[in-house]
Parts: structure tokens; sequence; C-alpha cells
């Protein structure tokens, strides 16, 4: 090779490095390197656990007035104030035998008619707790929406004799899941004082009477249920929670739920937590 063919080469190369070294530059600049717990894509931290959207169960391990810790399958602990739980719950086991008269009771089952919900489990609410519910009487058609008086495009009041077609608007105002069926109303959410305990009845809007029997299983479970605190919260309870989002000081959950192994007549608030 000549000289001059060398140096035109050389001359070739060096253009070629400086700007491949400028590239470099500019997309390093733009594109720093990646720093353990840091995201340089959407810029936050990464260090912050995923939280499951759909809710997730921690067994509770420290508590004190103000702060719950608990872990998950995983072992992985979060912190959670208790200001920064939007709904805090207790699910006490309980019986039939157990619901006061002056008890709020909520079922939600599928019917055959003549207001009869076969339900698996039952919730009743006691005392200042009622506050939790209101009287409902709700007729759930079988894509899970529920039956309204007025139809989904407010065109007209719907009355007794378009249940059937509600499901048809339904599927085009707003689209139904794959498989979801159709028909009249075949699932009842009910929630009313308590009338009888055999038969199991309540009281519910506009007058009515309401009968719950079990469900296929002919079992029917009862929890009472609570407003959350600190002071029936104990370490090995577990808990089912909705996180909202992961802050450096703890979690962010819109619902915590506790569930108790115990009755709440039974259980010893003066006990170590």
């Amino acid at each position: 090779m000549s000289d001059s063919g060398w140096f035109a080469t050389g001359r070739l190369l060096v253009v070629v490095l400086i700007g491949w070294l400028a590239t470099g530059s500019r997309a390093s600049a733009q594109r720093p390197q990646a720093v353990p717990g840091f995201d340089v894509e959407i810029d936050h931290a990464t260090g912050m656990p995923q939280l499951p959207p759909q809710g997730a169960w921690g067994e509770i391990i420290n508590v004190t007035d103000r702060w719950l810790v608990l872990q998950n399958h995983v072992g992985q602990q979060f912190p959670i104030a208790v200001e920064d739980i939007e709904e805090f719950l207790i699910r006490w086991p309980s019986s039939i035998d157990q619901i006061s008269a002056q008890a709020l009771v909520e079922a939600v089952g599928p019917t055959p008619g003549s207001n009869i919900v076969r339900a698996g489990h039952v919730d009743h609410f006691e005392g200042p707790d009622r506050m939790l519910v209101t009287p409902t009487y709700n007729e759930i058609l079988p894509n899970n929406m529920a039956v309204t008086t007025i139809d989904p495009g407010f065109n007209r009041f719907m009355n007794a004799w378009d249940y059937g077609g509600q499901n048809m608007l339904y599927g085009w105002a707003y689209p139904v899941m794959p498989g979801a069926g159709g028909g009249n109303p075949t699932r009842l959410h009910i929630v009313g004082n308590l009338l009888s305990r055999q038969p199991f009845q309540i009281g519910v809007l506009g007058n009515n009477i309401a009968t719950i029997v079990p469900d296929q299983s002919n079992q029917m479970t009862v929890t009472q249920v609570t407003q959350g605190s600190t002071r029936y919260t104990r370490k090995g309870d577990y808990a089912f929670l909705m996180p909202r989002e992961a802050k450096p000081r703890g979690l962010w959950v819109s619902q915590l739920v506790l569930y108790k192994t115990i009755p709440l007549r039974q259980f010893n608030n003066a006990a170590a937590r």
C-alpha cells in the first residue's frame, strides 16, 4: 500500500472513530449508566416493590399504636402507617347464633326467586360497626351489572318487563366478559336487620323479607365485621391488603382486612401484642 493510500485510510479511521465517540458521548449524556435501585428510563426508584394491583396476603410480624409491619410469602417486610390505611377492617369468626337482634346482616348469592338467597357466606355488623353498611336490596344481572331504573343509554326508565332486555342493553352499551350469560337477574345482594335465625330471615328495603339458605355446598360461614384498630391487631394475624402505592416510609393501602381466628367476644385485649 502506498503512503498516500495508507494516510487516506488512516484519516478515514480517525473520522469514523471521532464520529463514534461523539455519538457515544451524546448517548451517554441522554442515557446515563444504570445505578442500582434507579431506573433511568422512567426516572424513579426501583427499590420499591412491585405491588399486585388485585391485592395480596401477608402476616403481621410487628404492631404498635401507629404502625403495622407485614411480611409476605417470600419474606419481604412492609411497614404501614395507620394513617396510610384508607379502610381498615377486621373479620371475626362467628355463627348465626351470635348475631344480635340489632345487627345488620349482609349476604350475596344466587336466587331461585321469592326473595331467597343461596349464600355460602354471611357477614354481620353490630353496634357502631353498622355504619359500615346500609340497607340494600340489589338484583345483579348474570354479567355482574346491577339492575338499574334507567337504561345504560339514559334514554328511558326501565320497567319490570325490561330485565331480559337490559342484558342486551348492557351487551352493546357496556361490553360484557366472554361467556357472560343472558337472561333474568340471578343473584341478590341484600343488607337488612335480623328477623329470625330459624329460618334465617332478614328485613330488607320495601318492607320485604329475605330468606338466606346455604348454597350448593350446603354450608354457610359467618363472620362479624368490625372497624380495624391496632388495639385488636396481634403478631401472627393474617391480612389481605389492596396496595395503592409504595412510599419510602411504607405502603399506602386502599383497604386492609385482618382475619382473626377467634370470635370477638373471646378476644383478650390485655394480651401482649
